[in-house]
């Protein structure tokens, strides 16, 4: 498995790298950013398109590692919920398996089935 991922990663930066090279004159040109926001009106500077994709890359997998973190915390939560409720029910049946038989019950149960004890 770790094979796996580190060939993807190789992948991903080969095309990554394959798509910087291949557009790099439409990449290196500038765009200006602008938000007009309640009447506040907010310029950025000459900003080349390589970054803003760059930016655009690193925000999604930072977006993607908090919910995988928030995922990874939820399910170990209901592991250790699942884990203690195993715990209660290995209990009880060890506690069944311990009981003594009453023997009056076992001998009247033998008799309701007609065999004999």
């Amino acid at each position: 498995m770790k094979y796996l991922r580190v060939a993807a990663l190789i992948l991903l930066f080969f095309f990554s790298m394959l798509f910087f090279v291949q557009n790099h004159e439409l990449l290196s040109t500038t765009v200006r950013l602008h938000l007009d926001l309640l009447g506040a009106e907010f310029q950025s500077r000459d900003i080349p398109y390589y970054l803003i994709v760059l930016l655009a890359f690193v925000a999604g997998g930072f977006i993607s590692l908090i919910y995988l973190l928030a995922e990874k915390i939820r399910l170990s939560g209901e592991i250790r919920k699942n884990r203690a409720r195993i715990k209660d029910l290995e209990e009880e049946v060890n506690s069944l398996r311990n009981m003594p038989l009453d023997n009056d019950s076992f001998v009247m149960d033998s008799q309701e089935n007609g065999t004999r004890p």
